[in-house]
């Protein structure tokens, strides 16, 4: 008798099942795809509350506060609580932290306030970021002059108020660096200090925002890429006419796969482009104790580049107007001091401003040239 194998006698369909089961395991492992998947990220985490401030701890922020601030380094946001957690906002980036209450008082403190130094236990590497320097307090002075003083040793970028909120930060190696203090002069709250700027910080109740994250392509060995118009065009077939397909291995089994037109994926590209590009938003932060900070805006810097020059449409006349009021100012490609620097302008040059990106103006030369400037920068006029 010959011996005929077992799954002979299973019914076709089961026959059928099984070999669609083996052929799925086997794409499965093999990572077949058709083409790289896109990916909309969640945003990066942020550690959950912990811990109270201690009675003997002053805090600049109370819980469920922010303060927000332009300064030379750039934008920034700090968000108060619950209890000891402080998350930052910066170059479009938010990382969260528990924070320490100091045992001692700080050189200068005239109170504990708190801090924190090292790698967060919460905290995705942010483009390179992967530390955390942090203060918070209360700074006694016998006078103005050493309040002044004080800040141009510490070399970071500070920003100020008329009552002595200041907020100073830098980006240095993998380390972000951040200080928060609220000044006094002989132990009371100033009502004036020199070259203040109290329309580039404001306190206020607290807005949390996530992160705003933007699709990407993942491939099958792993690495990403981001998804614009130049991506779009080459994975969805840059000839005319060509199509990609967007479906999951399933469909792609049973012949169920959809076809886009890489003149869809353009637009979409393009789309998702424009509203990074236009992607800023309010703080909605009534101030506290100051006025209320124009221009301020949070999650990100919106992805603005050198294809500006070709976007922007020059019908600027009835735009508003500033003069330089800077020795030498930097006019930049984006509105970060880590872009190219396009030209130097130099005091009493008159521009005209034709759109804004929270602390940042983009604006046009008299002959022309355009580019991303500072707003402190800039004296504007009525």
């Amino acid at each position: 008798m010959t011996n005929t194998p077992h799954h002979a006698f299973l019914r076709p369909s089961l026959r059928l099942t099984f070999a669609a089961t083996a052929l799925v395991a086997t794409l499965a492992a093999t990572g077949c795809m058709n083409g790289p998947r896109l990916v909309t990220p969640e945003p990066p985490p942020i550690p959950e509350p912990a811990g109270d401030v201690p009675a003997a701890n002053k805090a600049v922020l109370e819980p469920g506060t922010q303060v927000v601030a332009d300064t030379a380094a750039g934008h920034i946001k700090i968000e108060a609580g619950p209890g000891l957690r402080r998350v930052f906002d910066w170059d479009g980036l938010r990382r969260g932290a528990i924070v320490k209450p100091r045992e001692e008082l700080f050189a200068g403190e005239s109170s504990k306030g708190l801090y924190f130094d090292g790698k967060p236990t919460v905290w995705k590497p942010a483009d390179g970021i992967t530390k955390l320097r942090y203060e918070e307090g209360y700074r006694d002075f016998d006078n103005i002059d050493d309040a002044m003083i004080w800040m141009q040793i510490r070399r970071l970028y500070y920003t100020y108020n008329d009552n002595g909120l200041a907020i100073g930060w830098r980006r240095k190696g993998d380390t972000l660096q951040v200080e928060l203090w609220q000044f006094t002069i002989d132990g009371e709250k100033p009502t004036f200090l020199p070259d203040s700027n109290s329309d580039h910080i404001a306190k206020g109740p607290l807005k949390a925002e996530p992160q705003k994250m933007y699709p990407h392509l993942v491939f099958a060995d792993g690495h990403t890429e981001p998804y614009n118009t130049n991506t779009a065009s080459e994975y969805s077939g840059a000839h005319a006419g060509g199509t990609t397909s967007h479906c999951n291995w399933f469909k792609n089994l049973f012949g169920q796969c959809t076809t886009t037109s890489a003149d869809t994926l353009d637009s979409t590209a393009d789309s998702n482009a424009a509203a990074e590009t236009s992607a800023t938003a309010s703080t909605g932060a009534a101030p506290a104790d100051t006025s209320s900070a124009s221009g301020l805006a949070t999650n990100g810097e919106a992805a603005s580049s050198a294809a500006d020059d070709n976007t922007q449409s020059d019908a600027d006349t009835g735009a508003p107007r500033a003069k330089i009021a800077g020795d030498v100012v930097n006019i930049r490609s984006r509105p970060t001091t880590h872009s190219d620097v396009l030209l130097q302008v130099k005091a009493g040059d008159s521009v005209a401003i034709l759109k804004k990106d929270r602390g940042w103006r983009y604006v046009k030369l008299d002959d022309g040239r355009k580019g991303w400037v500072a707003d402190f920068l800039l004296k504007h006029q009525e």
